[in-house]
């Protein structure tokens, strides 16, 4: 039995094509709440991020974001952190202060960017998102890193990443950095242990690279119609794209909701 379910936001719920939630996935997620099954969004973006996509107005019983490294409860109080480690914040810096890649570093309040580029432009219109301010980095501890390079570069890039980093892709012009022991599926792990629910009563919804361990510790993992190859060939299911129902339709299928007529 589904007593919880993970989505993740962009080209999930959010389609960057009609900059908006699909109605039929904000009813979906209203029911599955009205059903007593908790709705949890999993994602790499900033708590502040949210407040300016099109779900500021729908409602969540907890929230795993910056791809795991920061978990909050329904009223957005962080209740479990992973931070990066002195050591690989001290080779990020060393990154962040060259001139080769556009990097963000990203702490709990807010973003440090270094400078802008095509990519990064590119990188940010194709998840409807601003241009971070330019900012030198203040000190906080980070928790998060967002690099604007092609998946070409990405082998050239991780040997220039500090020991305790790994690449999370998001689209084709950017990845985020997060610690090599953390993923969105650790933030689900917390919820796991402090909700008391197991994995097998979880399913979760997505369409990057970023998504992948997410579905695999899921009990039902869903990939979009629009999600990529890699996540499609490891999901239990893939379902149609965000602007076709897609989250409804899946909830449907495994019988979780029932199409209204």
């Amino acid at each position: 039995m589904i007593k919880a379910v993970f989505f993740d936001v962009d080209g999930t719920l959010v389609s960057h094509k009609s900059k908006s939630v699909p109605e039929s996935a904000k009813k979906a997620l209203a029911k599955l709440r009205e059903q007593g099954i908790l709705v949890f969004l999993a994602t790499g973006r900033h708590v502040h991020e949210l407040k300016k996509m099109p779900i500021d107005d729908m409602v969540f019983d907890g929230y795993v974001l910056l791809n795991g490294q920061l978990c909050l409860d329904a009223n957005k109080n962080i209740i479990f952190s992973h931070s990066f480690s002195e050591e690989d914040v001290k080779g990020l810096l060393e990154i962040f202060h060259g001139d080769e890649y556009a990097i963000v570093l990203v702490n709990k309040d807010c973003h440090y960017m270094n400078f802008v580029d095509e990519l990064t432009l590119i990188g940010l219109e194709s998840v409807s998102t601003p241009v971070p301010m330019i900012r030198a980095y203040e000190g906080e501890e980070l928790y998060q890193a967002t690099v604007f390079i092609l998946p070409e570069n990405d082998e050239e890039f991780e040997k220039r990443l500090p020991p305790g980093c790994k690449l999370a892709r998001w689209g084709s012009h950017g990845a985020d950095i997060i610690a090599r022991d953390g993923g969105k599926a650790v933030g689900m792990r917390f919820f796991s242990e402090f909700l008391g629910i197991t994995s097998e009563e979880m399913m979760a919804f997505g369409d990057a690279q970023n998504d992948m361990d997410m579905l695999e510790y899921a009990g039902i993992g869903i990939a979009m119609g629009n999600a990529e190859d890699c996540l499609k060939e490891i999901a239990n299911d893939v379902t149609t794209d965000v602007d076709a129902d897609g989250v409804l339709n899946a909830l449907v299928k495994y019988g979780i909701l029932k199409k209204d007529k």
